[in-house]
């Protein structure tokens, strides 16, 4: 190793571990959501998320975090188990905060309907998931906020269909 990225490791080292990056949020989160209406089909998502925000980026109101989640994904009268994890960055300005969140999800099940008749197969049971979320804190604890979401499988299986959602977001931090 030279000195040159001895010297880089070394700051950025003091840069993770100095007071002013040090994010101690622990934030849970319901969310719910449905289909565009381009889907065609009754689809419904409801899940529970867990963050740690680990980061801070010094005084910008912005942070770093890693979760989990788990919820269910429901298409017309089918439904399945829906887990995973992945991280979340997001900037507060006064009471507004903005995210964006990137998850790994398996989907216990990623077929349903029947071919011809309210089909929807998502390609395989490993997805992606980002979106974008814009919420309000209504106290120090409770915020309320949209999200858009975007899961789909990233082409890992010769079927890509991808899933776009409106949630409703409600979250308590401690």
């Amino acid at each position: 190793m030279d000195a040159n990225t001895l010297l880089r490791c070394g700051l950025l080292a003091s840069l993770i571990a100095s007071s002013g990056a040090i994010a101690n949020d622990n934030i849970v989160v319901l969310q719910l959501g449905t289909a565009f209406s381009n889907e065609k089909l009754d689809i419904h998502i409801a899940d529970a998320k867990y963050h740690h925000m680990f980061w801070r980026w010094g005084d910008s109101g912005c942070q770093f975090g890693l979760g989990a989640r788990a919820g269910v994904l429901k298409v017309e009268d089918e439904e399945t188990a829906r887990l995973g994890g992945g991280a979340r960055i997001e900037c507060q300005w006064g009471n507004w905060v903005a995210w964006i969140p990137g998850d790994v999800l398996w989907l216990e099940q990623h077929e349903f309907g029947k071919l011809g008749h309210n089909h929807k197969d998502y390609g395989g049971p490993f997805q992606f998931s980002t979106g974008l979320g814009l919420g309000y804190a209504l106290t120090s604890n409770w915020l309320i906020g949209y999200q858009y979401e975007h899961m789909s499988n990233a082409y890992m299986y010769d079927h890509n269909p991808g899933l776009d959602s409106h949630t409703l977001h409600i979250e308590y931090r401690f």
